[in-house]
């Protein structure tokens, strides 16, 4: 799954690269030096072109097809999901 994980260096900076990490497989990062929590406040700019980078493959069509992870045999919920 690929995520884009994004702090400010005064703040969270690569934190949220490391949580994401512990679940997603394509995790790319971004940590604006000089910046705190208000990422959309502080670095509207910088935080739209990172954006726009990473969800440019989506909206041309030319990003690679989900591989989604096995479910266990027999079962095609997640453990834990009701209907």
């Amino acid at each position: 799954m690929p995520v884009l994980a994004m702090g400010g260096a005064e703040s969270l900076g690569a934190m949220a690269t490391d949580t994401m990490k512990l679940t997603a497989d394509d995790v790319q990062t971004l940590v604006i030096p000089g910046i705190g929590h208000w990422l959309a406040e502080q670095a509207p700019d910088k935080l739209v072109a990172a954006l726009t980078a990473f969800l440019a493959p989506y909206r041309d069509g030319t990003a690679a097809t989900p591989n989604p992870r096995p479910h266990a045999a027999g079962s095609s919920r997640r453990p834990g999901m009701t209907r």
